[in-house]
């Protein structure tokens, strides 16, 4: 059975527009993150959804969503980031397998802050994000994540995670992983496994080259 996949589209850089094309036609629904509706448009790919305080969406780029059976979701809080309020939005309607596309570029802050909102989003949710040569999966409390995979990885919290990690260059044995440089540049050649008992969110990446 296929995978129900809720695709995430937001308005940083996107290198290749193929994956972008291809990951659109796989999903189930899509969703344009604000600004993000501006790289669906020029594939002329509706997206199910435009949502965010639509600030960075043009009046053009919402019409044109309306024209094309888009649904828009205008929330204008600023407590939580327009990737936040997507991802609420998908926990909300019980969408729990999310894909995101075009969280790199740009500021430093937007960029820390598409971390932070993938890091602090509802635990149900399962979240890989796809970024240029790199592929980020969020793992929460109690999750037990294995992976094949040959090359290196690095394992960051936004807070504290206490977690056991094997398979790798360097293990690890119920430590405690923080946003520091402790779990960088690690190495696997054959199987990681990843076990998060209690704490934060660990973001797992892993290069693509």
């Amino acid at each position: 059975m296929e995978l129900d996949v809720t695709l995430l589209i937001a308005a940083g850089q996107i290198s290749d527009v193929a994956v972008l094309t291809t990951a659109c036609e796989a999903a189930t629904r899509v969703i344009a993150v604000d600004g993000g509706v501006q790289h669906l448009r020029h594939l002329n790919i509706a997206p199910n959804i435009i949502i965010g305080d639509l600030d960075s969406a043009s009046d053009s780029d919402l019409v044109w969503g309306q024209e094309n059976g888009s649904e828009i979701i205008r929330l204008k809080e600023q407590d939580s980031s327009d990737l936040a309020k997507a991802l609420n939005l998908c926990n909300e309607r019980q969408w729990p397998h999310i894909q995101i596309i075009g969280i790199e570029g740009g500021r430093l802050d937007h960029q820390l802050g598409s971390l932070a909102s993938i890091s602090d989003a509802p635990n149900d949710l399962n979240i890989k994000a796809e970024l240029s040569d790199t592929t980020l999966i969020r793992l929460t409390a109690n999750q037990n994540h294995k992976q094949k995979f040959s090359g290196i990885f690095s394992l960051f919290s936004f807070g504290q995670s206490v977690v056991t990690l094997t398979g790798a260059e360097w293990n690890l044995e119920n430590d405690i992983v923080t946003f520091s440089t402790k779990g960088l540049s690690n190495q696997c050649d054959d199987i990681i496994n990843i076990v998060v008992h209690s704490g934060d969110s660990l973001i797992l990446l892993t290069n693509k080259k």
